[in-house]
């Protein structure tokens, strides 16, 4: 499978319908401080975007999306050929040096072969351009998320209070982007907290 990753507008937003994000689950966690707690999944089955409503529709991610986009983030999308199989987008500055990355989705059918890695590569290249020197998610507390951000280096932290208020039952990781040259006068770079 030969991916292609390319930004998009917030025209493109709407695609997101066409991602399958379904999935089962077993495991799920809950977060005390960095601590991970794992627990049997009180739900099993996530279902797929719905077409309409307040929560997890389609509408309801653009209009929170759309601003973000607008702001300045970096929308990209994974593409098999003309089909989207994947989308993430790199949001806003939370703290200094320290950007959201705001989404990550990936098509059932296409996960497992290193679409999410290709989007997350692009968006740490995006990031690191951008000059962050980390980069912060609020991510779903399945085992497939949770288990995605550490195995590509993030770790949980405390969580910053904006995104906290949004998704306080997500799991709220940071991961330290390490500079592909050395900083000036040595060193190692100090993440902000």
């Amino acid at each position: 499978m030969t991916i292609h990753i390319r930004s998009l507008g917030s025209e493109d937003l709407g695609r997101i319908s066409e991602i399958d994000r379904s999935e089962e689950i077993e495991v799920e966690y809950v977060q005390d401080g960095e601590q991970l707690i794992a627990q049997p999944a009180t739900m099993t089955s996530v279902p797929d975007f719905f077409p309409s409503g307040e929560s997890h529709s389609v509408p309801e991610l653009i209009e929170t999306w759309r601003p973000v986009v607008l702001a300045g983030g970096s929308l990209i999308g994974a593409f098999e050929g003309s089909t989207l199989v994947g989308m993430a987008l790199l949001g806003a500055e939370l703290s200094p040096g320290v950007l959201q990355l705001a989404l990550l989705y990936v098509s059932r059918p296409h996960r497992r072969n290193r679409v999410a890695t290709a989007l997350m590569e692009e968006l740490e290249s995006r990031a690191r351009e951008a000059g962050a020197r980390a980069l912060y998610v609020s991510a779903v507390p399945t085992d497939s998320a949770v288990g995605f951000y550490l195995a590509h280096g993030f770790s949980p932290t405390v969580p910053l209070p904006g995104p906290f208020e949004e998704e306080p039952d997500d799991i709220h990781m940071l991961m330290p982007l390490v500079p592909t040259s050395p900083p000036a006068g040595g060193g190692s770079p100090r993440v902000p907290g």
